[in-house]
């Protein structure tokens, strides 16, 4: 009976582990997604952005305006590549998220089977219990009849 309450007590705890592991999840592929809208947002704003410089090189465009273009351009890709860079630190994040959200998975598992295995083993022991006491019952019938 001892075993089985420590069993469930430990089934309670992984219970919450999994929980707390999964709203982690959660969360960082909730930052996955934020970092990867970012990205795709800076890379499709220097996508239009370099079409309007194409366009307005087309039609004829002043030393001044091109430079303004390249500094523009220059911290526009810094921007995109820092958005990379915390994208990528985002995905790894979630990638360790994950592996802590199954390792509670298989815990909580481990758990289940033991609760499951020391639940099996009770009930065999109640049912001898059960077995003995009708065995004996049956044996005092059995003496009451012959005497």
């Amino acid at each position: 009976m001892r075993s089985s309450g420590v069993v469930k007590a430990l089934k309670e705890i992984a219970a919450k582990e999994v929980d707390l592991a999964a709203e982690a999840l959660t969360k960082a592929i909730k930052m996955v997604e934020e970092a990867e809208g970012k990205y795709n947002m800076l890379c499709q704003y220097r996508e239009d952005y370099l079409n309007n410089q194409n366009t307005l090189m087309e039609s004829g465009m002043g030393a001044e305006v091109y430079r303004n273009f390249q500094n523009f351009f220059n911290k526009l890709d810094s921007a995109v590549n820092a958005q990379a860079e915390a994208l990528e630190f985002a995905k790894r994040h979630a990638r360790k998220q994950r592996d802590i959200w199954q390792e509670s998975q298989r815990k909580k598992l481990s758990y289940d089977v033991l609760a499951k295995r020391s639940d099996n083993r009770e009930q065999k022991v109640q049912l001898k219990k059960d077995q003995n006491m009708m065995d004996e019952f049956a044996m005092r019938v059995s003496r009451v009849r012959h005497t």
